[in-house]
C-alpha cells in the first residue's frame, strides 16, 4: 500500500526534480549562447519576440522587470547584428515595435536546438510506458497551470 503525499514532500521533490531538469537542460544552451556572445537577456528577448510575435520595448522591458530604457540599449547589439528589426508601430510613431529577422530566427532556432537534442537523448532512453507516464504527469501538471492562471 501506498503512503499519502503530504503537499511538502510533494513540492520539495517537486523543487530538486524541476531543478535538475532546468540545470541539466539549460547547460550547454548557456553554454553554446556565451560562447556566441550573447546574455541571456538578450536570448530572452529573442524568444519573447519569436513566440509572441512582434512586441513593444515596453512588453520586454515589463517581463524582465526593468526599465523600457534598459532593454532598449540591450536590443541595441541585437539589431546591430541584423537579428531583430526596430520600427516605428503603426499606431503610434513614439513607441518602437520589435520584428524577429530570418537571421534572428535562424539563430534562435539553432540555439534551442540544443535542448531539443537533449530531450531526445533522455526520450531514448526512457521505455514507452515510462514516456507515457511521463506526459501523463506533465499533461496533468498543465492542466492545473493554466486552471491557476
Amino acid at each position: 500500500m501506498k503512503h499519502p503525499i503530504d503537499d511538502e514532500t510533494f513540492v520539495n521533490h517537486f523543487q530538486r526534480v524541476m531543478g535538475r531538469i532546468f540545470q541539466a537542460s539549460m547547460h550547454h544552451f548557456w553554454r553554446r549562447i556565451k560562447a556566441q556572445g550573447f546574455t541571456l537577456p538578450q536570448m530572452f528577448a529573442l524568444r519573447y519576440i519569436y513566440y509572441k510575435g512582434p512586441c513593444h520595448i515596453a512588453d520586454i522591458a515589463r517581463e524582465l522587470g526593468v526599465t523600457s530604457a534598459a532593454v532598449s540599449q540591450m536590443l541595441n547589439r541585437l539589431v546591430d547584428q541584423g537579428l531583430i528589426v526596430r520600427q516605428e508601430a503603426a499606431h503610434d510613431r513614439r513607441h518602437k515595435q520589435l520584428t524577429l529577422t530570418d537571421k534572428g530566427r535562424a539563430v534562435l532556432e539553432e540555439n534551442t536546438a540544443t535542448q531539443v537534442q537533449w530531450l531526445r537523448n533522455i526520450a531514448a532512453r526512457l521505455s514507452e510506458e515510462e514516456r507515457a507516464k511521463v506526459i501523463e504527469a506533465l499533461d496533468i501538471l498543465e492542466k492545473k497551470i493554466v486552471e491557476n492562471e
